[in-house]
């Protein structure tokens, strides 16, 4: 996990999957991205960069992710996940 207080897109996929309830990654990503963008998902800051430099992932708050997955997945579910009805 990248912060207490922060989620990067993927450490929040990867505690979705780990809790049984997964969501479409690419769906997930492009809603994270349309929210980032009209202002409605502001980021925390980003991780340190890696050993080969570059920007580093953009961390989100972790209760706006977790609102995020409960609203959308009902719509975006993964078949096998424990969510499924």
């Amino acid at each position: 996990m990248s912060s207490d207080l922060g989620w990067t897109v993927s450490d929040a996929l990867g505690q979705f999957d780990a809790a049984g309830m997964p969501v479409d990654r690419a769906g997930f990503r492009a809603v994270v991205r349309a929210a980032r963008r009209t202002g409605n998902l502001r980021p925390l800051g980003e991780e340190k960069s890696g050993p080969d430099g570059g920007r580093g992932r953009i961390l989100y708050p972790i209760p706006e992710m977790q609102q995020m997955h409960k609203d959308l997945v009902r719509w975006m579910a993964v078949p096998g996940g424990s969510h499924e009805e």
